[in-house]
Order: structure tokens, then C-alpha cells, then sequence
């Protein structure tokens, strides 16, 4: 081992024998056999020498570290843990150590995570407690405790109601993102149903959110009522989580609800098109607890939290990348930002608080709980840097570009997607539902249409993205294609969701859905073309439409569309934009076929549909509450039709028609006979082009709150 010493020079010779380049040995030749004798006895001994202060060094330190509290040396840039909270290298906690005044009596060692604390037992502690306690004592004085309504207590379902809810939840989303731990969650449930006077807000709320997510698949003939309560169940949620005193709540409970509250308003519709933001709130909430740093290096900590820590931030990275593929906008985090590990795969009864021992996981091969979660984990660096360019304000993706990054998306997703389904045709006892196959899927292939949708309309004049236009229209199909038949009431959990969800469920429906309605105008408007150029060919003999049969499964696919919009009427939904845009969207459809005017096929459509839209959600008002809409000047709606705000839009500037008849709702019941309906006014509060002849993109025509000629 060589060992360099304080005598010697930069390059590791010894000054006495260093020499310039020109100059040489008098014994470089012939090396003397005493002379490397001595040498190497001299090594011996330097290193002897070196063992021994090494020694007298490590038992001095001991020694003083026994009457002294030795300050550890932390490595600013990575940050550290004070109260369960993480704080990165710029922190001023970082540089500034607050225990230097205070003497060594009252100071230790804290072994867990070696940093210098005060000594629990002296006195200085003792007073320290006492103002702590005074502190307490006077902030709460100050602020209205946090509450469960005590109506909101009284709208809990029944406890066999709620057996069912759960039932639908664990069935459905838990397995695909991991919140809860089953059996700890199960345990609390039971606890609950002996006591529920004595359940904290914390189990309370899960409890209930858990039930509004599982309203949503259940079939139950109290469906309808308790839609109108899971609302009211969130909104408990949501106060709770933004009531003063907010620290209290800042834990991994607080966390776990957070989380089921986003997937809540998403899956039930309330405020589920407005997640990106909270959904902000919870990532930098969730590093601030620490959950991008691996457990491994925090320090002590219990094999369950660990691992529930891994599993709660992957499923909240996943919320991330999702909701800023929906909103349009960067994920605001990149695989730099994290060293998180995948959850293990293992099964929840695998897991338990008492765990000492290593986990032992399974193989990839074998399905566990965390298997879904797993395979998400794995493909996020890809997705983020997908949401990433494709939402970038400076970056533009070129064509090459575009196919590399979609190649590896459709690679990873049909790997894990045949991996999910060769669980379920295998004879093993545990194995994912077709709901969670198509769930996963689905949000995997997403991607791929995002990236590839900006070629999709270009293909039509340029035949180098043919490939694009393409794989969006296949991608859509598989996106767009339920899991059963389609035929009339047939329901599954999967139809269920697109009855009700929002979020991610309405961004890869109408993703999906202007595809398939682009591709089949377009063909049909060509043939239309070619017939009228053609003027050999005669007019159609058959009075009945005929569509090409390769285009027959994107108008069975229209219907379908059609039909699931106006279920989610019937199940609550109060936009009308869906339903009246897929009738018009068929209404063209049937005129291109019939080679009728187009345009006054949609008009009729869509006042057909306006009206249809006002009946039918007369009827589900009365379905939840059990009592007829009044909208009479005089009744307990009078002066409450919400707009978007007064004054002026904060974009255009436009003036907004809010207060009395701003949503149009009550023009609709009372319209006059023979009179034609003021579209623009009865649309006003969403802004929408009323171009009826859907000439622009379906997107366009939702319309986001803004004329974009203004």
C-alpha cells in the first residue's frame, strides 16, 4: 500500500531523492537489496505509527464526547429533518445551530438522527415545556376549533349502506393508488361502528371520503340521495383541511386525506375540473413532510411507515403528472427532485406496524396490491418529460422527436398492460379486476395521444404524419372502447366512472372522442366530395344512409358517447355542453350520411337536446332530494343562480351576466311557445362559439370561458 508522507514531494517522491528530468542516480541501475530492505521497513513503521495515533485519536474523541456534546458535521445541500418536517440545503436551519449558548448540561445527542438537541431532563427543558404549553393554550384561545358539522355526522349512511361503499372503493381505485393501508384502515372502521361519537375528525373523514369516492359504483336504490350527501362529505373534508391551525393537520393523516379528497373530486364530480392547483399544494406539502426523500436515509424509522411514506408518494406523483397533463401545464417536478424508491410489492397483510425484520418482496412476476402502483412508478420519469415538452412555452418538439419519446411510451405501456392482463388469465389466487386493467391502461395511452394529437389534424395536408393520425385514431378507439358491450343499461364499475367522473375521466373522454369525431366527418365529407365531382354517378337509390363498414365502429362509438352524456344528466351532472355537443356531433353525422344540409340538422339537434337537458335535470333534482326544482322568481332559489363572479371576467374583460337569470336555467321552463331560443344569452356564462356546424375542433367548442376573437 503506498502511502505518501509529509516529507514528500507533490508527485509522491521524497525531496532527498527528487530530481529534475536531466539529472539520474548513480545506483538507478543496479538497486541495492539493502537499500529496499530498509525502505520497506521504514513503510512498516510509518504505518504502525499512524495505526497507534489513529487509535489514541478515536479514544480521546470518546472520551470527550462523554462530557461535551459533539456537534456532527451536516452536508448543507442535503437538507434534514426537524419535527417530522424536511427542510433543503438553502434553509437558514441549516446554518445557524441554535444549542451554542446554552451550555453542555443542557445539551445531547440525539442518536436517531445525530444532531444536537436540548437535554429532555434539565431544567431549562422543564420551562421551555411550560411556555410551550402557554403557547398552545393561547393560540387556541384565538382561533375557532377545527369541527365535523354535526348534519354532516347525521348524513353517515347506515352501516350496511357503508359496508358497500367500501367495498366499491377497495375494489376499484385503492389497488390502483395506494392511500391506505387495508387492514389498519379496516381496524379503524370497525372502531368507528362500536363508538362513532368517539372517532377522531381524521378517521371520520376518511371514512367518508372513502364512501363518496365508493357512491359512485354503487347500485343500491339510495344512489341518487346519497350523491346529494357525498358532496356535502367532501365540503366537511375540504374545511377541515383549511381551517386555522393548519400545522395540527400537517402529518401523514392529514396527508392520507388530502389525497382521498383529490381523487374524491374528481371521481364525484365536485370542483374535479380545478385540481391542478390543490393538487400543487399537496406535492409541495408532501415534500415538505419529507416523502421525496427515500426513508432509508432519513434515519430511524418503522418498516410500515417507511413503506407507507414510499406508497403515498408515488401516488401523489401520479395525482402530479396526471392533473398537469388534464390542465395543460408543466408537471412543476422532474426525477432530479426526488430519491423516493418504488413501494415494495408486497401485499397490505404482509405489512404491519410490529414489522422488524426485513420485508421480504415478491418478484415483479407476481401480482401483489402494489403492482399497479409499481408500474406506474417505473414509467414516471418517461411521462414527466413527456407533460413536460409538450406543455413547454419555449421548447418546441420536433417530429423526431415525437416518435423516439412515443416508441418508448407505447413500448412501457403495452409491456405493463400485458404483464396486468397475464395476471388476470392466470390461475393465481390474487389478480388485478378488469376495471383497474382498463383504468391503468387507459391513463398510460394518454400520453401517447397527447404527444402525438398535435399531428394528428396536420396529416391531413401533409403525408409524413400519416403515422400520427394513425396511432391517435387507434389510441382512441382502445381509450374510448367500455369494457363490456355497448349495449343499452349495460354497466360495469368502468361505465360507472364515465357516468360520473371528471378530472383525468372527462380529459381522456374528450381526447379520445374528437379523434374518433374528426376522423368520421372527415371521410364522410370527402366521399361527399367525390360524389358531387363525379357527375357519371347518379343519386343513391336506397333511401337509408349507408356508412362504410370501417367507419361503423366510430359511429357506434359516437352513439355510445352520446349516450353516456346523457346518463351522466340523469346521474347528476349539471353542464349540458356534453350531451348537446354529442348530439349535434351525430346530427352531422346522420346528414353527411343522407346528404342533407349539416347545419340545420345540428340547430335542430341541439335545441332538442337543450330541451331534453332541462327535463332530465328536473327529474334528478327530484331523484336526490325528493321534491320538484322550483325556479319561480318567488321560490328558494329566487336571486342564487351563480355566474362565475361579478364584475368583469378577469381575462377579456368582458361584463358577466350574473345574479337573476344568469345561468339561463329558468329561460329554459319558461321559454315561449313559437319563439326561438336566444343562444348567446342561454350560453353566455361559458362563452361558447356557437358555431353549430362544429367546422373548428370540438375542443374549441367546449370553449374554456373565453371568445378567443376578442
Amino acid at each position: 500500500m503506498y502511502i505518501p508522507t509529509a516529507s514528500m514531494g507533490y508527485n509522491g517522491s521524497t525531496n532527498d531523492n527528487a530530481r529534475s528530468p536531466g539529472q539520474t542516480s548513480l545506483h538507478s541501475g543496479v538497486p541495492r537489496q539493502e537499500e529496499k530492505d530498509a525502505t520497506i521497513q521504514q513503510l512498516v513503521e510509518r504505518v504502525r505509527q499512524l495505526e497507534h495515533t489513529l487509535s489514541t485519536s478515536s479514544q480521546s474523541s470518546r472520551s470527550i464526547a462523554g462530557t461535551q456534546a459533539e456537534k456532527p458535521f451536516v452536508e448543507p445541500s442535503l437538507g434534514h429533518f426537524v419535527k417530522s418536517k424536511f427542510y433543503g440545503g438553502s434553509h437558514w436551519n441549516n446554518v445557524l445551530e441554535p444549542y451554542d449558548a446554552l451550555g453542555n448540561s443542557n445539551i445531547t445527542i440525539n442518536t436517531s438522527n445525530n444532531r444536537v438537541e436540548i437535554n429532555t431532563k434539565s431544567e431549562l427543558y422543564t420551562t421551555v415545556a411550560e411556555c410551550k404549553r402557554m403557547a398552545r393554550r393561547i393560540k387556541a384561545s384565538r382561533i375557532m376549533q377545527p369541527s365535523i358539522l354535526r348534519e354532516v355526522q347525521a348524513f353517515i349512511p347506515p352501516r350496511h349502506v357503508c359496508d358497500k361503499l367500501v367495498e366499491c372503493y377497495l375494489q376499484t381505485f385503492e389497488e390502483v393508488f395506494r392511500i391506505l393501508h387495508i387492514p389498519s384502515f379496516m381496524k379503524e372502521y370497525e372502531e368507528f361502528w362500536l363508538d362513532p361519537a368517539a372517532a377522531s375528525p381524521s378517521v371520520l373523514l376518511v371514512i367518508l371520503l372513502v364512501c363518496a369516492i365508493g357512491v359512485v359504483f354503487y347500485t343500491g336504490t339510495e344512489q341518487a340521495r346519497l350523491r346529494a350527501d357525498c358532496s356535502k362529505w367532501l365540503q366537511a373534508a375540504e374545511s377541515w383541511l383549511s381551517a386555522p391551525h393548519a400545522k395540527s393537520r400537517f402529518n401523514m393523516a392529514g396527508t392520507q386525506i388530502s389525497v382521498l379528497l383529490l381523487l374524491a373530486r374528481q371521481v364525484c364530480s365536485v370542483d374535479g375540473d380545478l385540481v391542478w392547483v390543490p393538487g400543487g399544494r399537496l406535492l409541495r406539502g408532501a415534500m415538505h413532510l419529507g416523502l421525496h426523500r427515500d426513508p432509508s436515509g432519513i434515519g430511524k424509522m418503522s418498516l410500515f411507515h417507511a413503506e407507507m411514506r414510499r406508497r403515498l408518494w408515488a401516488t401523489i406523483l401520479e395525482f402530479t403528472v396526471q392533473s398537469s397533463l388534464d390542465m395543460g401545464m408543466p408537471p412543476m417536478i422532474s426525477p432530479d427532485d426526488y430519491d423516493t424508491l418504488p413501494p415494495s410489492n408486497i401485499n397490505d397483510e404482509d405489512l404491519t406496524m410490529a414489522d422488524t425484520v426485513p420485508l421480504q418482496p415478491k418478484p415483479l412476476t407476481e401480482y401483489t396490491q402494489c403492482s399497479i402502483q409499481i408500474a406506474f412508478y417505473e414509467t414516471l420519469p418517461l411521462r414527466l418529460e413527456i407533460c413536460r415538452l409538450i406543455n413547454s412555452l419555449r421548447l418546441s418538439l420536433s417530429y423526431d422527436e415525437t416518435l423516439k419519446l412515443g416508441a418508448e411510451m407505447l413500448t412501457v405501456c403495452q409491456e405493463k398492460t400485458s404483464l396486468l392482463q397475464s395476471f388476470l388469465n392466470s390461475s393465481a389466487q390474487r389478480a388485478p379486476n378488469a376495471f383497474q386493467i382498463k383504468l391503468f391502461d387507459t391513463l398510460m395511452r394518454r400520453f401517447f395521444l397527447c404527444l402525438h394529437r398535435p399531428f394528428y389534424t396536420r396529416a391531413a395536408h401533409n403525408p409524413k404524419f400519416y403515422y400520427s393520425r394513425k396511432v391517435c385514431l387507434d389510441t382512441s378507439l382502445i381509450i374510448a372502447t367500455p369494457t363490456i358491450a355497448m349495449t343499452e343499461n349495460a354497466e360495469d364499475d368502468w361505465v360507472r366512472l364515465t357516468y360520473r367522473g371528471v378530472g383525468f375521466v372527462k380529459s381522456f373522454f374528450l381526447h379520445s372522442l374528437s379523434t374518433i369525431y374528426f376522423e368520421l366527418t372527415s371521410r364522410l365529407e370527402n366521399e361527399r366530395e367525390n360524389l358531387l365531382s363525379a357527375p357519371l354517378i347518379t343519386s343513391r337509390t336506397s333511401s337509408q344512409p349507408v356508412l362504410p363498414p370501417e367507419l361503423q365502429p366510430y359511429y357506434k362509438l359516437l352513439l355510445y358517447a352520446r349516450r353516456v352524456t346523457e346518463m351522466r344528466l340523469r346521474k347528476g351532472e349539471v353542464n349540458a355542453k356534453g350531451y348537446a355537443w354529442l348530439c349535434a356531433a351525430v346530427a352531422r353525422v346522420d346528414a353527411l350520411l343522407s346528404h342533407t344540409d349539416p347545419d340545420a340538422a345540428v340547430l335542430a339537434a341541439a335545441k332538442k337536446a337543450v330541451s331534453d337537458t332541462a327535463s332530465i335535470m328536473r327529474q334528478a333534482y327530484f331523484d336526490e332530494h325528493g321534491e320538484h326544482i322550483d325556479l319561480s322568481r318567488s321560490g328558494p332559489f329566487a336571486g342564487r343562480d351563480y355566474g362565475r363572479g361579478e364584475g368583469p371576467d378577469d381575462v377579456t374583460g368582458t361584463p358577466q351576466n350574473t345574479g337573476q337569470n344568469a345561468s339561463g336555467a329558468d329561460m329554459v321552463g319558461t321559454w315561449p311557445d313559437g319563439e326561438d331560443m336566444d343562444w348567446e344569452r342561454l350560453m353566455r356564462d361559458d362563452g361558447l362559439d356557437m358555431g353549430w356546424g362544429l367546422g373548428g375542433s370540438p375542443e374549441s367548442w367546449f370553449g374554456w370561458g373565453w371568445d378567443m376573437s376578442v
